[in-house]
């Protein structure tokens, strides 16, 4: 007999060798093809059933089903997300609890102005646009690694390797380019890079040492990085690249979660992990306002924080 078993997480020939591998073990196996997006196998139905064959894939943490696997477009996400509110009911619980944590620092920063800030020289021509960069990438990077901490299944290497490196150079991006402005390049690419490492080892280790170091590589790429592009342009028209900037990452970010929605969570067998409200806030909050005090106190190289 053959069956055509369809695996969209086929990413390079190591995938395809990892397949061919775990069949080898396999009895009833007479011919076996790795192609791109699946595989063509010939067995014998006496000694082996074609769930097992789908089982087999699954257990390496690939998609598989002998029916093809549909990809929405975003027009069609859209759509759906319209018609099938439900189904998206964590996403949209994400995006709630960031906005309300935004307001949130936003508040909490309001009232540590007026009750001791406001005695800070210029305190708000110097820092204010920069805190509220803070604020909008600690909310967004939080918001996008709750989304990838909500769901809990296999994660193949090269999208957990994917995983990794975006939340390492973005994480070190974001939070480098706005320590560097205030602080300077050391101080920068130092939290930057702290941040990154930190963050990319801990989502990329949802596919092993390969994710972790992609991750580490990224968050030190990253957080050099950041700091860099904000003291070199930190007298040339910085604060109208940086919104720019923070947009261009934001949507990086949902792209990273887009694809996670496509790739993992379309997976029957995922699980979903309750992360509440006072999580989410409380992270962000603790993260802010040690960064906050960073900027405030951490030491600054000349001719910074006077923009």
């Amino acid at each position: 007999m053959k069956v055509k078993i369809y695996v969209p997480e086929i990413e390079c020939e190591s995938c395809v060798k990892l397949i061919e591998r775990k069949f080898k073990a396999v009895q009833g196996i007479e011919s076996l093809k790795v192609h791109d997006d699946s595989a063509d196998i010939t067995y014998d139905e006496s000694l082996v059933k074609p769930e097992v064959l789908v089982q087999t894939i699954k257990d390496l943490g690939f998609r598989a089903d002998v029916r093809p696997f549909e990809r929405k477009t975003i027009k069609e996400r859209l759509k759906d997300l319209k018609a099938n509110k439900t189904k998206y009911e964590l996403e949209l619980k994400g995006i709630s609890y960031a906005f309300a944590t935004f307001l949130l620092l936003v508040l909490l920063q309001v009232t540590a102005y007026f009750a001791f800030l406001k005695n800070i020289p210029n305190f708000i021509s110097v820092y204010g646009w920069w805190i509220l960069y803070l604020d909008i990438s600690v909310v967004a990077l939080t918001a996008a690694l709750w989304h990838f901490s909500s769901y809990k299944a296999k994660i193949t290497c090269m999208v957990g390797m994917m995983v990794g490196m975006t939340f390492g150079m973005q994480t070190g991006m974001m939070l480098g380019a706005v320590i560097g402005a205030t602080n300077g390049f050391f101080t920068g690419a130092l939290v930057g890079m702290i941040l990154g490492v930190a963050v990319g080892a801990f989502a990329g280790k949802c596919c092993g040492v390969m994710g972790i170091m992609e991750g580490m590589m990224a968050g030190v790429m990253g957080g050099t990085m950041g700091a860099m592009i904000s003291v070199m342009m930190l007298f040339d028209h910085i604060l109208l690249f940086m919104p720019v900037f923070i947009l261009i990452n934001i949507i990086i970010l949902f792209g990273l979660s887009y694809m996670l929605f496509e790739e993992v969570v379309e997976n029957k067998e995922v699980k979903k992990v309750k992360i509440d409200f006072a999580t989410f806030a409380s992270v962000c909050v603790i993260v802010t306002g040690v960064l906050f005090a960073i900027i405030l106190y951490a030491p600054k190289s000349l001719g910074v924080g006077f923009i």
